[in-house]
Parts: structure tokens; C-alpha cells; sequence
């Protein structure tokens, strides 16, 4: 972990819960490791009622891990900070979005308030957006109890949802269990009395103000001790998924993108995350006319021969069952989106002799120093420049065949290659870097024009009460003007700003996602920096050169 990991998880933190406690708390659990409540309380300088509320909220959120302390007999309860769970708040946006495009403002609703709230029962769920959407002025027979019950039902079957129990093994613990793969499906069913409780308060919601409502006790809906989380690596398997195809559409044409999207749907649950399970040509091809894309068997064959046959070699034919049977290998995949996203930060940092340097030793494999000058034909001096500014940026790494065993400088060769994944590792660092930047300058921007900013706001409250009580143009105009024409250019000045940070923060969030998902999947280590055998480099670059 770099300090440019930490700071990021601490600054999302931080906006998530603008409290300070949370962020406080989670801090110093970063830095002490796993400890009982009584030395948090100790140790911090606040509250121990705050304390636990920070504790409580950052574990629903699963920012913080509970586990028992077998060191002693007492039934103590150590707290542990999560800070890789803490950056997946980068992508609580990207998992909203994708729930409005599948299923619709339900599905969108849902993920948003377990993201917000954290676990929560399906009855409290289903009350808390029905409510959100009562208030947001939609049809309550569109979006009725049911409906929202249906799309919880979708969510939970396509595993976007992950269901959880109470560990009741251990009742001095506050933890929850992952549920086993036959119940991850398994939506409980509410009482009678709950539901009639439920159905009631509908009604109730979209007939009679709040002020004149009925209090009536609340029954049991017989889901008091299940619960409801957020699976971030459906979301991301999804996400990933959506980057294959649009590689495939952008560098082939939209059918053959069409035809990965048949081929990953058919494996949308896959039981191996580095390849989908074998799918046929029989079956792609009964997919495909189903979905109403018209393409004959000989053309889908020659689309099969294109895409296998790409550069990247992700999509693979293993047999001749029917016609033909694929895989995808989504660590192919993934090395080949990745090496694309470290080609345009070379181009960009340094420059197109940098990248033909990179992409000369990634097809050579192993080449001096002076190799490297002579075949990228540029001279030793920028060339020079080029590959030690890589290799300190971690794209590149050394190897050195010395013809003794004291790797005496004057009798040693050095040999630079592509090591993709550190030259990964150091991309995510700057990307790290970059973000906490972002959120930095918008945050800057936002406190140097907060006079600017509650003044547009309350124009904006104002004309907008105005136009509910169906006011006439010239009120609203009145309003309008309170704004000078010199603060109207500086509010759209900085609305601009605004959207090219976010813009620039929603791609970085992308490429954050596949350079994480590549060091996941990735079954490489990163090598050790030492001095390696002759006979070793050797046996390497008479491989290479073989």
C-alpha cells in the first residue's frame, strides 16, 4: 500500500462521512491494526458514544471488520480497517448507473440506499424506496410494493445482491455470515401481517399526508435476521465485461461486439473468474437469431475466425464440438486492456519514441542497451533518457548476466524487458495520485466560491417555489436578476470546471477498475529486485531469441 492508496481511501472516506469521527476512527484502526473497543477509546480523543457509532456505521458499510481475539479466554471483539474495501467507494456511482441501465429507477433506488445505509432486511428496503420514490412524484401504480419487490427478485437472481445471516455462533460478535451458494437466491418470505402492514402504508403514502396518519405497531416480517449487501464483484465482473465488448465493437465492427455480448451473457454467472465455462457455436447461433441479429452461419463462422484470431488471443477455440467451442480467458482479456492503458500513458508522459522502445522490448523480449539503441534507431543519448525514465517508473525491469560471481559492473551485461505488472502497479500508483488530486482541486474550487455557490442555490430554491405556486414570469424574472450578468459568467465558468473534473474523475474511475481487476486476476508475482544467475538469463534470452 502507497501513501497515495491510503490518502485516497482516507479522502473517500471522508466525503462519504462528513462527520470527521468515522474518518478519525478509521485512521487510526489503519495505523494500530486490529483492536478491542476499550483502546480505540482510550487511544482516541473522542467520545466513546461517538466511537461506537463510527465503529457500528464503518462496519455496515464493511469498512470494518470484526473477529474475535483467540489470544484470550475473554469474549473480546478486535475491529480491523479495510482499506481496499474502502476504495470500492470509487465506484459507487459506476454500480448505480449500471443498476438504472438493467433494471430501470427501481433497481437504481435499491443499489443507492444499500450503498448509502449499508446491510439492510428486504422489509426496510422496501419501504425506504417506495418512500424515495413517492417523493420524487412517481405513479405509485407503476411503481407499487410489488414492482419494487420484483426488481429486488431480478437484482437477487442476477447476484447483484448477496445475502447474509446473523452470526449466531457467536452472539457477543456483531458480524454477519455470507450465506452458502444454494441460499444466495433465496428471497424470504414476508409475514402476512407484514406484508398487510406494508400494503397498508401504500396506500396510506399516496392518499393522506403524514400528518394524519394512523400510527400502527409494527408486526414481524419474518426477515428480521437476514440481510441484504452490495456484491461489488458481480458489478464488476459486469463492468468488465461492458469494456470487452466495447474493445471488440471499436476495433472490429458493432456485430462482432454483439457476438462477445452473446457469448458473455451465456455465461453471465460464471463459476471460474478467469474464463467463462465452453460455449458452443450452436448455441451463439440460436442466441443471436433469438435477439434478432440477422446473420447467417457461414458469416457468424468468418466473425468467429476474426475475433479468435485477434491480437490479444482472449477468445479461444478449444474443440470442434458443435461446430466449434469458445472460451473467453478474461486474464488475456484484461493484460490486453491493461497494455493499452500503459501505451497511452507512455505516449503521453514521454513521447512516440518512449512507446516504440516499450513496444520493441515487449516483442524482443530481453535487449541491452546498446541493442535497444541500435534497433529503435535513435541515439544513445534519448535513448538512454527513455529507458532509464521507465525503468524508474516501474514499465521496465533489469536484469543483469555477470561473467563472474562477484557482478562486477565492468564484467556484467544488463538486460531491460517489460514487466507488465509492475509497470501496472506504478500506473495505479499515478492514477492514486491523480484522483486525490482531482478530489483536492474540487474541493479548492468549491470552498473559493462557497459565497457564489449558496447564492445560486438559493435563487434556485426561490424560483423553484415560485413556479410551484404557478407564479408569473415577471416574479421569476425579479429573481433572476439578483444574480448579476458578471456572476452568471462566473457561475457557468466554474460549472464547466466542475464537469471536466468529474468527467476526468469517471474516466480515471474506469481505468482504477481495470488495472485492479488485471492485479486480481493476474497469476504472475512481482519480482524480486536482485541479482540473477548467468546461467538462468541465459536459458531467458536463448528462449527469446529462439
Amino acid at each position: 500500500m502507497t501513501t497515495h492508496h491510503i490518502g485516497l481511501a482516507f479522502a473517500l472516506i471522508g466525503d462519504l462521512f462528513p462527520d470527521g469521527t468515522s474518518k478519525e476512527v478509521a485512521s487510526y484502526l489503519n495505523r494500530k491494526g486490529p483492536l478491542p473497543f476499550g483502546a480505540i477509546v482510550r487511544e482516541v480523543n473522542l467520545s466513546a458514544v461517538n466511537i461506537a457509532r463510527s465503529i457500528a456505521t464503518l462496519a455496515m458499510h464493511d469498512l470494518i471488520e470484526c473477529s474475535s481475539d483467540n489470544r484470550s479466554d475473554s469474549k473480546r471483539v478486535l475491529y480491523a480497517f479495510s482499506l481496499q474495501r474502502a476504495l470500492y467507494i470509487l465506484h459507487y456511482a459506476k454500480c448505480i448507473h449500471c443498476a438504472r441501465q438493467l433494471y430501470g429507477f427501481d433497481g437504481e433506488l435499491i443499489i443507492e440506499e444499500l450503498l448509502l445505509n449499508g446491510k439492510q432486511r428486504m422489509s426496510t428496503l422496501l419501504i425506504k424506496v417506495y418512500e424515495r420514490l413517492i417523493k420524487a412524484g412517481k405513479d405509485p401504480t407503476v411503481h407499487s410494493l410489488q414492482s419494487i419487490k420484483e426488481t429486488f427478485k431480478s437484482l437477487v437472481s442476477a447476484h447483484f445482491l448477496q445475502r447474509i445471516l446473523i452470526d449466531e455462533t457467536k452472539p457477543h460478535i456483531p458480524i454477519t455470515i455470507e450465506e452458502t451458494s444454494t441460499n444466495l437466491v433465496q428471497i424470504p418470505e414476508l409475514t402476512p401481517e407484514g406484508w398487510k402492514y406494508l400494503i397498508s402504508n401504500q396506500q396510506e403514502e399516496s392518499s393522506e399526508p403524514a400528518a394524519k396518519k394512523i400510527k400502527v405497531p409494527t408486526p414481524t416480517f419474518g426477515d428480521e435476521k437476514i440481510f441484504w449487501k452490495v456484491n461489488f464483484q458481480r458489478f464488476f465482473a459486469h463492468l468488465r465485461d461492458q469494456e470487452l465488448i466495447h474493445a471488440f465493437t471499436s476495433r472490429i465492427d458493432s456485430n462482432a461486439g454483439e457476438i462477445v455480448r452473446t457469448m458473455l451473457r451465456l455465461a453471465e454467472i460464471k463459476p471460474n473468474p478467469e474464463r467463462t465455462i465452453s460455449i458452443s457455436f450452436i448455441e451463439i447461433a440460436k442466441t443471436i437469431s433469438a435477439a434478432g441479429l440477422q446473420l447467417t452461419d457461414e458469416t457468424l463462422q468468418k466473425y468467429m475466425n476474426v475475433i479468435t484470431s485477434d491480437v490479444n488471443n482472449c477468445i479461444i477455440k478449444i474443440g470442434d464440438q458443435g461446430r466449434g467451442t469458445y472460451e473467453v480467458d478474461f486474464q488475456k482479456a484484461l493484460s490486453g486492456l491493461t497494455k493499452a492503458h500503459i501505451q497511452s500513458f507512455l505516449r503521453e508522459r514521454y513521447g512516440s519514441n518512449a512507446l516504440r522502445i516499450y513496444n520493441m522490448l515487449e516483442e524482443r523480449g530481453c535487449l541491452s542497451q546498446k541493442q535497444i539503441e541500435d534497433m529503435a534507431m535513435i541515439n544513445a543519448k534519448e535513448a538512454q533518457q527513455y529507458v532509464y525514465s521507465m525503468f524508474i517508473d516501474g514499465m521496465l525491469s533489469l536484469e543483469e548476466l555477470s561473467k563472474a560471481n562477484d557482478f562486477n559492473p565492468t564484467r556484467t551485461f544488463y538486460f531491460f524487458r517489460v514487466n507488465l505488472y509492475n509497470g501496472v502497479l506504478s500506473l495505479l500508483d499515478h492514477s492514486y495520485k491523480t484522483m486525490s488530486n482531482l478530489m483536492q482541486r474540487h474541493q479548492f474550487e468549491k470552498e473559493r466560491h462557497r459565497k457564489l455557490i449558496d447564492k445560486r442555490d438559493k435563487v434556485e430554491a426561490i424560483i423553484h417555489s415560485l413556479r410551484e405556486q404557478n407564479a408569473d414570469d415577471e416574479q421569476i424574472k425579479e429573481v433572476e436578476d439578483i444574480l448579476s450578468p458578471i456572476e452568471k459568467e462566473q457561475i457557468q465558468k466554474l460549472d464547466a470546471a466542475f464537469r471536466k473534473i468529474e468527467l476526468a474523475q469517471l474516466q480515471l474511475t474506469e481505468t482504477i477498475l481495470l488495472l485492479e481487476m488485471f492485479l486480481s486476476i493476474s497469476k504472475s508475482v512481482a519480482p524480486a529486485q536482485k541479482k540473477t544467475g548467468g546461467r538462468a538469463v541465459a536459458a531467458k534470452l536463448l528462449e527469446t531469441r529462439s
